[in-house]
């Protein structure tokens, strides 16, 4: 693909969600909502057709690493030797994968929204948000400088603000709103330090470059006065003179993950995401389960020559995704929130990606993302469904009995319920996929394995929980016994997740359940590029089938846990739970381990206590200050007012008095100098 074709397409893709942001929000209003569902859905639509030519341009490419890199505009020159920004795009396999989901999903998130969201009065800015949103995440991978992905993460974090609060009449999507905005900003300035220490260490870097004989390096840089730009290209291609291995390498992937954590929810900044789920269904389907969470995922990947130098790093990285993935498939155990259990099975998810892309199993984790963007998407969707079915009710312990109601949703649900718990569907296959590479790969190989197969126990557990709790049995309250079907327009984008949901894995992973997929193929050279560090290495075939035949087998232990229990109910585990040692398991689990109120003790009351310290001390002091300045003022004025007589022969003496004054000066300061 050349340059101009790469920045025309690359333009149309983040034009078409801008303009649709700006209609709906400016225009949509006085035109109504029918202008508003066309415009705010046709969009992303125009903005899927585009990026489908661009897939089919780099699936038609050579074999190889097809990257192409072109320049918008010109944003920034702050002269020979200093920074230069330029709004350039990078299109390769792994920015056409990440808009190929944010788009194609996306688009089918936006339908299902015209039917959600038809009563609502906001409906402009709802769709005006959600658009604003897509270019950001649009922006965000396209980003070739590090300067512009800075401003689309930054985006991505805004349009999360704004549709979490979306209904901001209520106190605790403002609160849900803010704690999702503080707790990504310290993501968003470990980030910027990271990008401060890689320009700082390497502005005086000389691309270094042999080329063979009669062609010239893929890599250059456009004037020798310019020796640095925050262009991720020469960051990658001069990353191994940062050390490998170095406490400057270290440190700078440390600071790159904690901003992956802010962002995908990650222990210990992951208290956002549940709170997150305040905003409208649509909101959750596509922002905490489909695009941005996974944002930190797309980082890690994206910064894989650093992190290849980093084994420390990429070691925290691996522990912290798995341990996020158990802690977070615990507390899904007891939540009674439709939307809050499937937010922590988000979490557990992507802690699963974040491990992969930490022992460099890159495509592994990008996989995951793929198929788990389908049936998240998916149970999300659903979930709206049977909210909207039972009068925005969301505790599943007044549900029961839907699935003889809302036929249709209840199967489709099962089928997100069987991809999420791994058994069948897409989970089956991108789950044990990078579960695999734990056996021989990370710190500690397989410990990290055998906490990733108790993962997969937990999530049959929670994914049949709430299918069984929700659906299966008999209905609970009157909203549930008079619960019906959908709408078409919600009903259709589901089928159709559910369909992806279904048959990706199959299609991706044929013709075995286990080695290489398509994905593998088609994004490995993103990740084994001139210059890349090594990758995590795949598992002998043998030692493949055991840890595929091993996963499989503990998620049905949990299915089928599950179904004993919430379904069949001929199990009983609170006879185990009373156990002594036991007994403090369900009430951790239901109050989220207390993270909450751990940041409280430790945080906000300080804060607030040493804020009321400084208020009762200060208020004094600063008063006196301003009482004392005043006073001065005051009296200085009340002096020279009496001055102002009015009268000529006054003002008169006054001027002679001061010539006077000036003269004598003069002469002493001339005499002086002499």
């Amino acid at each position: 693909m050349s340059p101009s074709t790469a920045a025309l397409l690359a333009g149309l893709v983040l034009l078409f969600p801008l303009a649709g942001s700006a209609l709906c929000g400016l225009i949509g209003p006085v035109l109504g909502r029918r202008f508003v569902n066309l415009a705010g859905t046709l969009s992303i639509g125009a903005a899927f057709a585009v990026t489908l030519v661009i897939f089919a341009q780099v699936l038609g490419a050579a074999s190889g690493h097809q990257s192409t890199t072109a320049t918008l505009w010109n944003w920034l020159d702050l002269g020979p030797g200093n920074l230069n920004v330029s709004v350039d795009v990078t299109i390769d396999q792994l920015s056409v994968l990440m808009l190929l989901v944010i788009t194609g999903v996306g688009l089918l998130i936006h339908v299902y929204s015209v039917g959600y969201m038809e009563h609502d009065p906001g409906v402009a800015r709802f769709f005006s948000y959600m658009n604003f949103f897509i270019f950001s995440m649009v922006l965000l991978v396209l980003a070739a400088n590090m300067i512009i992905l800075i401003i689309g993460w930054a985006a991505v974090a805004l349009s999360s603000y704004l549709l979490i609060g979306f209904w901001y009449e209520r106190e605790s999507a403002v609160l849900a709103a803010r704690k999702a905005m503080i707790t990504q900003v310290i993501g968003d300035v470990a980030l910027v330090i990271a990008a401060i220490l890689i320009f700082v260490n390497l502005k005086s870097v000389p691309q270094i470059c042999i080329p063979p004989p009669g062609e010239v390096c893929a890599l250059q840089l456009q004037s020798s006065q310019h020796l640095f730009t925050l262009s991720l290209p020469q960051i990658f291609a001069n990353a191994s003179s940062l050390g490998a291995g170095s406490a400057l390498i270290t440190l700078i992937c440390i600071l790159l993950a904690v901003g992956a954590f802010a962002k995908s929810a990650q222990f210990p900044l992951h208290t956002w995401l549940p709170d997150a789920m305040e905003g409208p269904t649509p909101v959750s389907a596509l922002i905490h389960a489909a695009t941005m969470v996974t944002a930190g995922v797309y980082l890690i990947a994206r910064f894989h020559p650093l992190f290849d130098l980093a084994p420390i790093a990429s070691g925290m990285v691996a522990c912290v995704g798995m341990g996020t993935a158990v802690m977070a498939g615990f507390i899904a155990l007891s939540q009674v929130d439709i939307k809050r259990v499937i937010a922590y099975s988000t979490m557990s998810q992507i802690g699963l990606m974040i491990f992969a892309v930490g022992i460099g199993a890159y495509a592994a984790g990008m996989y995951q993302f793929l198929l788990h963007a389908f049936f998240k998407a998916l149970l999300f969707l659903a979930a709206g469904n049977v909210i909207h079915a039972v009068h925005d009710e969301q505790d599943i312990r007044e549900m029961g009995g839907l699935d003889s109601r809302m036929r249709v949703t209840a199967w489709c649900f099962l089928v997100g319920s069987l991809a999420l718990a791994g058994f069948l569907f897409a989970g089956m296959f991108s789950k044990e996929d990078l579960l695999g590479f734990g056996l021989i790969n990370g710190p500690g190989a397989p410990a990290l394995y055998i906490v990733g197969i108790v993962v997969n126990v937990l999530t049959g557990l929670y994914a049949f929980r709430l299918y069984g709790t929700a659906f299966r049995g008999e209905p609970r309250s009157d909203a549930a016994r008079n619960a019906h079907e959908s709408k078409a327009v919600m009903l259709w984008p589901v089928v159709i997740l559910a369909g992806l949901s279904a048959l990706a894995g199959w299609i991706l992973q044929w013709p075995i359940a286990f080695g290489p997929h398509l994905i593998d193929a088609f994004l490995n050279p993103v990740f084994t590029s001139p210059g890349s560090g090594p990758i995590a290495k795949a598992p002998s075939l043998g030692l493949g089938v055991i840890g595929f035949v091993i996963g499989v087998t503990c998620s049905l232990i949990g299915i089928a846990i599950a179904l004993r229990i919430w379904v069949r109910r001929d199990l009983d585990p609170s006879r185990v739970l009373a156990r002594p040692g036991l007994r403090l398991l369900p009430r951790l689990s239901f109050n989220k381990l207390y993270f909450d109120e751990i940041y409280d003790a430790l945080l906000v009351r300080p804060t607030r206590a040493l804020a009321r310290g400084l208020r009762r001390v200060g208020d004094p002091v600063m008063d006196s200050w301003i009482k004392g300045v005043s006073g001065v003022a005051t009296d200085f004025s009340s002096a020279f007012r009496t001055i102002q007589t009015g009268l000529i022969r006054d003002y008169a003496s006054y001027m002679v008095l001061f010539v006077v004054i000036f003269t004598v000066a003069v002469m002493l300061a001339a005499g002086l100098a002499k």
